[in-house]
């Protein structure tokens, strides 16, 4: 049996990179559903996938404007996801050419000041760590 992924043991990287001070990211897949009906039925006639999306967001702890830059350029950046760590034949997640859409800041008195960025790439590659 398989042994579950504790988070802390991941690592977020940009263009190679790791992300320093990261604290969580989010990866997703969405894939448009293509249904359409005839006239003679109340049943789908086609049901096919459609197009899809790679979707990322990281949450991570704010050094300078780096990021806030990248999003402000709209230079698209390689996001890679090592759930497990780094080491031979670990997982591996990349979405590729991810152009961020959106960067916030947040600070309160009372901790570490943090920003997340969200955007979206054009491909998602599954692999393993070589």
């Amino acid at each position: 049996m398989s042994t579950p992924i504790v988070g802390r043991s991941g690592v977020v990287k940009k263009g190679g990179s790791a992300i320093g001070y990261a604290k969580g990211v989010s990866v997703s897949i969405g894939v448009d559903l293509i249904k359409d009906y005839s006239m003679d039925s109340n049943k789908p006639a086609i049901v096919e996938d459609g197009n899809q999306s790679y979707k990322v967001s990281v949450e991570s702890m704010y050094i300078d404007n780096a990021y806030a830059q990248v999003v402000l350029t709209g230079d698209a950046v390689d996001i890679e996801l090592d759930p497990a760590g780094s080491g031979t034949g670990k997982p591996k997640i990349t979405i590729k050419n991810v152009v961020f859409t959106s960067w916030k800041l947040d600070q309160k008195q009372s901790g570490v000041v943090m920003q997340s960025m969200e955007g979206e790439g054009d491909d998602l590659q599954l692999g393993t760590l070589t």
